[in-house]
């Protein structure tokens, strides 16, 4: 697809889930039964996903491009969800704000990670999901090459001086937290960063340590006005900042990002993990996604983008619905306030906080699509931004866990590791204590009454029955 199509029709087969339905056929009194309902049925009975997401929260023609892309492509739905979620949110950046209350106006941004093994297709699904402004961008750089070279025209011969031109993006890859700030300064409706391995992206903290660089990011998210003031330039101000983050990282690298103080600064807790259960590997096919799914998709992302400031070249702010707002209120005092952990408390709290900009992105993607209003966020896009809620608080606790598991698992003794990687994974006390207890030139390597008080450990070991244990993986 070369070029993002602008107001392309919407099909009765994203309406419908219907190849060859004509709509004089259609009977408004009889029920229609809808293929993409269907196959949404067939895969929560099918697929041994405890916490799938919730992509019916989203419109048919959005829907029928997740199921396309999954079945065609074999990318996950989860990465597919949230790819598109976030794909909406750079799209939107500052265009459009969400009014709590007076006083708390909520933008979209999001801070998005994806987790998965080597070979998931994680790169491929988020690439996919930002193709149609992956495509923008290449036609804004052929504008700024033009306007660059006509630049340098006018300084060559002497011409008026025409203004310097800059280049106008959405996403950003590889910078310093100075070109950031830069670039966004030129950018007014925000960028997201988009990167292949977050990693590299975490690894840059500690490379720029001295200008505090995580606590700038936890501004940015607040979009909150950030300032830079450099000996080596002039200074700059964002007094309305959207900078958003997407990109993916292994299983194994996720306790890197808990790490250098971010798990306690508040750093972790903005983090949405897109985290699914049983990912099969990838096989080759021939399959290719269909073309009107495609222009479909692209229409949508296209409006989105074309969101216009108001008139006075500021954010459109609007309301939340009455009932909407009544629904919302409602949902969050009804949250539980005692907590088994304190990373518990401190990931819901953000959550709430991210249900507003959930709504706030569905709201448009539903307005973009089927044209639903744009003037107030409404009940269904609030019950959305709860689903979507509660999928990213399952995933956060998942990730919470796996790193606490591997942190703790680090603080062990080389002989504590390898006497837990020796043991089953169930095994009764007197096998524990063969293994554990095993002699090495000619002396046991840990007695019996220490190996006991090993496996009390409650990180380590659970017991199920007397004398019978299981380790805690």
């Amino acid at each position: 697809m070369g070029v993002v199509k602008k107001e392309a029709p919407y099909t009765l087969r994203s309406l419908r889930g219907s190849n060859n339905l004509d709509i004089s056929e259609v009977n408004e009194n009889e029920p229609i039964i809808d293929k993409l309902d269907l196959e949404s049925d067939f895969l929560r009975l099918t697929e041994r996903n405890e916490n799938p997401f919730p992509i019916e929260i989203f419109p048919k023609a959005i829907q029928e491009v997740i199921f396309e892309a999954g079945n065609k492509s074999q990318f996950s739905m989860d990465y597919l969800g949230a790819g598109i979620l976030s794909a909406s949110s750079a799209a939107i950046g500052t265009s459009y704000k969400v009014e709590v209350k007076k006083g708390w106006n909520e933008k979209c941004n999001l801070f998005t990670v994806i987790v998965g093994r080597p070979g998931d297709s994680k790169s491929h699904a988020l690439n996919f999901c930002f193709t149609p402004l992956h495509i923008r961008e290449n036609e804004l750089f052929h504008r700024y090459e033009q306007e660059l070279i006509a630049y340098e025209n006018s300084l060559e011969n002497n011409q008026p001086k025409l203004k310097k031109p800059y280049l106008q993006k959405y996403l950003i890859s590889d910078f310093t937290p100075e070109a950031l700030i830069q670039s966004h300064s030129h950018n007014k409706r925000g960028l997201y960063i988009y990167v292949d391995e977050l990693n590299g992206w975490i690894k840059n903290f500690n490379r720029y340590n001295n200008s505090g660089e995580a606590e700038t990011y936890l501004t940015l998210w607040s979009g909150t006005t950030i300032s830079t003031d450099r000996a080596s330039g002039k200074s700059l101000r964002i007094s309305d900042p959207f900078i958003g983050v997407i990109g993916s990282t292994q299983i194994s690298i996720l306790k890197d990002l808990s790490k250098e103080g971010r798990n306690t600064n508040g750093f972790m807790d903005r983090l949405l993990f897109v985290y699914p259960d049983n990912q099969k590997t990838i096989k080759w096919n021939l399959n290719e996604i269909d073309s009107t799914v495609l222009e479909n998709y692209f229409t949508i992302i296209s409006n989105l983008i074309d969101l216009k400031f108001n008139e006075n070249n500021e954010s459109n702010i609007i309301p939340i619905e009455k009932n909407a707002k009544k629904y919302l209120f409602n949902w969050q005092n009804s949250l539980p306030e005692n907590y088994l952990f304190d990373y518990e408390r401190s990931i819901e709290i953000k959550l709430q906080q991210y249900v507003i900009r959930f709504a706030l992105i569905l709201q448009l993607i539903h307005y973009a699509s089927e044209k639903k209003t744009k003037g107030e966020v409404q009940l269904f896009a609030i019950k959305g931004g709860i689903k979507i809620f509660e999928y990213f608080y399952h995933n956060a606790i998942k990730v919470r866990s796996e790193i606490t598991k591997k942190n703790y698992r680090e603080t062990l003794t080389d002989l504590q590791k390898n006497i837990f990687e020796e043991l089953p994974d169930k095994f009764k006390t007197g096998e524990g204590i063969k293994i554990a207890c095993k002699k090495i030139m000619g002396k046991p390597r840990i007695s019996e009454r220490q190996f006991k008080e090993y496996i009390k450990d409650k990180k380590l070991f659970k017991r199920v029955a007397h004398g019978h244990y299981e380790k805690i993986l």
